[in-house]
């Protein structure tokens, strides 16, 4: 696998990570403005297309389309939530599930993958 495949897979899993991690932690925390949730979503996503683009690795249209749409939709429920009463609604079980799926990426990627190029194995040559 080529550097940018390894770091574009690197910046996907960090991504994943931090999308179930904020989704979790936004859903616990009672006291956010609403949309912010989707707003997180979006910057993470737009954030993951910036890492790429200044890596040399090729943007994900659809991604960046998507954290564009859910900035664009966090900032309109902010706003509307200012004008109007929008009710709040509570799911306690998902944002468990969020943040141990998290969590659970986090730490397989850290546990799987290489610190440098030189932590791989070459393959010997036959005596």
């Amino acid at each position: 696998m080529t550097d940018i495949g390894r770091r574009s897979g690197l910046y996907e899993a960090l991504a994943w990570s931090a999308l179930f991690l904020w989704m979790g932690i936004a859903s616990v925390v009672p006291d956010l403005p609403a949309g912010t949730g989707l707003f997180g979503v979006g910057a993470i996503l737009l954030a993951l297309n910036a890492a790429r683009r200044i890596s040399g690795i090729p943007v994900n249209r659809f991604t960046t389309i998507l954290g564009a749409i859910a900035v664009a939709l966090g900032g309109t429920v902010f706003v509307w939530k200012q004008w109007f009463a929008m009710p709040h609604v509570d799911l306690g079980f998902f944002p468990t599930l969020f943040l141990g799926v998290g969590i659970l990426i986090l730490a397989y990627t850290a546990a799987n993958w290489p610190r440098s190029s030189h932590q791989r194995e070459t393959p010997q040559e036959p005596q």
